[in-house]
């Protein structure tokens, strides 16, 4: 007998006409940021070094998960944007092939405030859990910015640029943003002291967001600087690009050996420009996530360029396709996972209880501290097993043909 699909509308089967390297790229960067996100415990003594977040200058493999997605979405856009303007008549100058419909800057508009929404929606539900269990509904201290914010302000205004912005005024535009933010931050707000510029406590970043939204919602353990703060959203928009123009040149070029070479070869000497300006003497600027220096720009576009070639080169150029699915089927559903893991996590750690525990701690313990006892090693089970969870929830969905999509 068959049954009527009770599949929500937005619910669509798996895309079949996609770059198979980027949403492989996806997923790994997905994993690697439910890895990151979910160890047994934030404490430095059960997190490996490599999965910690730089302190303040200098970087980390970890730092590099979050402009990757970044990268990665610029990219996409450089295909899903493609029907609305010739990218290889732009760099003469010339504007859209013709008007862009109404109906694209409702589609932005709708994905901007959805994922806007979607990175508030934590801190909304835990406040009206709180308040059925008869506190306050207070928003006094909800985060206005955030991962999903950030996602969703690079998304809408790299969206525009590429839309109405030719490739010299794109590129223009990215060197005008990357020089005039050294400067501002350099510079600002003493002219005199550079190291305290640049410190974690008294640069114009956290400056900015003290003014405009406040301490109590800005991240709570930034030092008085919020990682996705809005200044530092400029710069981040830039990565969105670098992962647009790669997206235009692959369009251009086709998927190759001398296209995976050049982009490669353009990748490293871009990151090694961003690791040079980090020391270069008078004019450096130190490689920085939580402010998202232009250094850091350079350097992680120009490893995300060598990653996405990696990927080019053996999914899509030497076809080992099967390899690539594992991958594939978590890129497709990237913020969904990302999403409900920090919902997932949240439960887990305020709200089920096991035994007068967290549902967390009571899994941590009787899973893996209680025959693992190194607590580094035992955590990162613990983080392994979270990304194993999900991943298998993306194949289950994958077996039904389904992608959800923001």
């Amino acid at each position: 007998m068959n049954t009527p699909s009770i599949a929500p509308a937005f619910v669509q089967p798996l895309p079949s006409s996609r770059l198979l390297a980027l949403d492989a790229f996806r997923g790994l960067t997905i994993l690697a940021m439910i890895l990151a996100n979910n160890p047994a415990k934030w404490n430095k003594a059960y997190i490996y070094a490599p999965l910690q977040h730089a302190e303040w200058h200098g970087w980390t493999p970890t730092d590099l998960i979050f402009p990757f997605f970044l990268f990665i979405v610029g990219t996409s856009l450089a295909y899903s944007m493609r029907k609305y303007r010739n990218p290889f008549r732009a760099h003469l100058g010339e504007g859209a092939e013709s008007c862009v419909p109404a109906s694209l800057y409702w589609r932005i508009a709708r994905r901007t405030l959805l994922l806007i929404f979607l990175g508030w929606m934590p801190s909304l539900l835990i406040k009206t859990v709180h308040a059925a269990q008869g506190g306050s509904f207070d928003l006094s201290d909800l985060r206005i910015v955030g991962v999903l914010v950030r996602i969703a302000l690079v998304y809408c205004a790299t969206s525009l640029v590429v839309l109405h912005v030719p490739l010299r005024g794109q590129a223009m535009l990215a060197v005008v943003i990357l020089l005039g933010y050294w400067a501002a931050l350099t510079f600002l707000p003493n002219p005199h002291d550079r190291t305290a510029n640049l410190a974690c406590a008294t640069n114009l970043v956290g400056a900015i967001d003290h003014a405009i939204i406040g301490p109590n919602h800005m991240y709570k353990d930034g030092n008085g600087t919020d990682p996705e703060g809005f200044l530092s959203t400029l710069p981040a928009i830039v990565t969105a690009l670098i992962g647009y123009w790669v997206g235009l040149f692959i369009q251009r070029r086709g998927v190759n050996t001398r296209t995976i070479a050049q982009l490669a070869a353009c990748g490293i000497v871009l990151a090694l420009v961003g690791e040079a300006w980090h020391y270069v003497p008078l004019v450096n600027f130190p490689i920085n996530k939580k402010i998202w220096t232009s250094s850091f720009v350079l350097l992680t576009g120009g490893l995300g360029m060598v990653a996405l070639c990696g990927c080019l080169l053996v999914f899509d150029q030497w076809g080992w396709r099967r390899l690539a699915r594992p991958f594939e089927i978590v890129g497709v559903n990237a913020i969904l996972v990302f999403v409900a893991s920090g919902l997932l996590s949240t439960a887990l750690d305020r709200w089920w209880t096991i035994c007068d525990s967290s549902a967390k701690d009571w899994l941590f313990e009787h899973l893996f501290t209680s025959w693992i006892h190194d607590p580094k090693l035992a955590s990162l089970g613990f983080a392994l097993l979270t990304a194993t969870f999900w991943w298998v929830v993306c194949w289950a969905m994958a077996r039904r043909g389904w992608a959800l999509r923001v």
